[in-house]
């Protein structure tokens, strides 16, 4: 029997119904490793919808030379084999499984799949991808999180074949920070912020911080960042060289205005380089914080890498002395960090830090 063209490509090697697009020209060219992936999707498209393709007609349809359709071959025939009972059946493929069929005059699979892994992961691949997982787990009550996680488990799925986490699940469990609240409007904040940080226009939210009134405001956006499952936007007032970080949760009404910007080039990361938490600060402190501990938390304080740039020292008696890089803006977030240690911490500078933790607590003792 004559040998036939091949029908353009499906999309997803699993749905045989939906049917791939070629390149607007065509042709699939240069050689990076996206249009080698493609073209691996494509060749084991014709092979399962048996189609019995030859390698002219590959390298026709993936607008290459037969040489690397020889080459995409033997790699499929080597991804394919250990493809276990749940891909193949019973037993694993063999790289042999992909055979010339002459007398349909193109290429086939010995056995059938249901789908196709393009890598083969191993425990300590799927270790790093759990977690990343598990990082997104706290956070599927939210828009943007249940984005994440949904494109998560599409991209794994499409690359391994599974996304069964069950057994990883009861093995091995982490544990992250509190349950972030739930914005209603997160994604869609985050998609207009998103295109006005792009196009460079100034947007106008209503704001409604903590302890005021709600207000009406014209920011420039700079970028946006996430912490403890938050989100925020970090701009400046337009018009203003004065910078805020603003929480999604406290914006409603975002809308795009017409007026561009210039931009504020800069590294996001450059903008936390001295900050403990959310608040920026680009700054190295002239006087930096340092807190001793005592002996009993002394353990706990010394091993966590609070900055980069931090210093611990031993002290007599089991103590130890933390100096941090840290100034005035982070304040802020700094003292009910220093408070949840109670008396195993004591503030021994700047004079500043020391005052205001001071007066905190003679407020708090005057309340109880």
């Amino acid at each position: 029997m004559p040998s036939r063209k091949p029908r353009k490509a499906v999309a997803d090697p699993t749905k045989p119904s939906k049917v791939a697009k070629k390149p607007a020209n065509g042709v699939i060219k240069g050689n990076t490793s996206r249009d080698h992936i493609y073209r691996i999707f494509v060749i084991f498209s014709e092979l399962q919808n048996k189609r019995y393709p030859d390698k002219e007609a590959l390298a026709e349809l993936c607008g290459c030379s037969t040489k690397t359709i020889e080459r995409d071959l033997d790699s499929i025939r080597g991804l394919m084999t250990g493809i276990g009972d749940e891909a193949a059946g019973a037993g694993a493929l063999e790289d042999n499984d992909i055979v010339f069929d002459h007398a349909k005059g193109g290429y086939r699979l010995k056995r059938e799949l249901s789908h196709f892994p393009i890598i083969r992961v191993e425990d300590q691949h799927v270790l790093t991808l759990h977690f990343l997982r598990q990082c997104l787990e706290p956070y599927k009550e939210t828009g943007i999180g249940r984005m994440m996680i949904d494109s998560f488990n599409h991209t794994f799925g499409i690359l391994t074949g599974t996304t069964n986490w069950k057994d990883w699940e009861r093995a091995v469990h982490f544990r992250f920070e509190g349950k972030p609240e739930s914005g209603k409007e997160d994604v869609k904040v985050f998609d207009l912020l998103h295109k006005a940080i792009l196009e460079k226009r100034v947007v106008s939210i209503d704001y409604k911080p903590a302890r005021e009134e709600k207000s009406t405001r014209l920011v420039e956006p700079l970028f946006l960042f996430m912490r403890n499952g938050s989100w925020y936007l970090y701009c400046r007032k337009a018009g203003k060289p004065e910078r805020r970080t603003l929480k999604f949760a406290r914006i409603s009404n975002a809308r795009l205005t017409d007026e561009t910007f210039k931009p504020l080039w800069m590294d996001p990361k450059d903008s936390f380089r001295y900050s403990f938490g959310v608040v920026p600060c680009e700054t190295k402190a002239r006087k930096p914080v340092v807190i001793e501990f005592t002996k009993e938390s002394a353990q706990r304080a010394g091993e966590t890498l609070w900055h980069p740039e931090q210093k611990i020292e031993k002290l007599p008696g089991g103590g130890v002395r933390l100096t941090l890089p840290f100034d005035e803006p982070t304040y802020l977030e700094l003292k009910p960090w220093i408070l949840s240690w109670g008396a195993s911490a004591k503030i021994i500078g700047p004079r500043g830090l020391k005052e205001q933790v001071e007066a905190d607590i003679r407020k708090m003792a005057a309340d109880l």
